[in-house]
């Protein structure tokens, strides 16, 4: 899809709820690198820790990201995650990312649950990983200390 389709009635909003999509540079798995993986998982939560998002779910895929988030900042919804893939091409060598990146803004009735669960499905669903619980790159508010991240896919 061109990128001028993806920014077609893109609007972004303070407190609004998005799921995103970002792929790596012709698909490339720059992310099964452990070391560029943990280096953009840091950007994440910086991201946030500046005051642009409020990560709700995310994971990190060999060649791509998914996240649920929040806006919380001054920042739209194209500036936070042009932050984001920029600090993150400036710590992993060569071209990290496609231009542009895919969002949804999540309508009231959508359920957020839901919403996480299937996006931390995604390295069991390709084969990536047999469970979560042994994928390192991913996070989910919802889940406690303790909490089985297999049980909770299930819910």
């Amino acid at each position: 899809m061109p990128y001028s389709k993806l920014l077609k009635g893109r609007y972004s909003a303070n407190s609004w709820e998005y799921l995103v999509t970002a792929v790596c540079d012709h698909r490339r798995r720059i992310f099964a690198i452990p070391a560029h993986a943990e280096a953009f998982g840091q950007e994440i939560r910086r991201i946030e820790t500046d005051g642009d998002v409020e990560w709700l779910a995310w994971v990190i895929m060999p060649d791509h990201f998914h996240a649920l988030l929040r806006l919380v900042g001054e920042r739209s919804l194209s500036n936070a995650m042009r932050l984001l893939k920029g600090r993150t091409a400036r710590r992993v060598p060569g071209p990290v990312w496609q231009r542009g990146f895919h969002d949804h803004a999540l309508r009231t009735e959508e359920s957020r649950l839901e919403t996480a669960r299937y996006l931390l499905a995604n390295p069991v669903r390709s084969g990536v990983s047999g469970s979560l619980r042994e994928y390192p790159y991913w996070y989910c508010r919802w889940m406690q200390p303790g909490d089985d991240p297999d049980e909770f896919l299930l819910r």
